[in-house]
């Protein structure tokens, strides 16, 4: 189980926080997932077998806000 932060841009509201929140929960593989609106992060904590960080990434771009692994340029 890898736990990692992610760096969230584009939330305004809770009702942001919380789909962000839902649409990684769903992906195959995570554990757990905690997202700070007033920090604009994101703690994942995901199988690795079954998942990836592009692949979280991918999914809150998908749900129209940005990500990135924390501490990336």
């Amino acid at each position: 189980m890898r736990k990692e932060q992610f760096d969230i841009t584009g939330m305004t509201c809770s009702a942001c926080s919380a789909r962000v929140e839902q649409c990684v929960a769903k992906l195959p593989g995570v554990a757990e997932v905690s997202v700070n609106l007033l920090k604009n992060s994101m703690a994942v904590s995901y199988d690795e077998g079954a998942l990836d960080s592009a692949s979280i990434v991918a999914a809150v771009e998908n749900a129209g806000y940005g990500a990135s692994p924390k501490g990336s340029a």
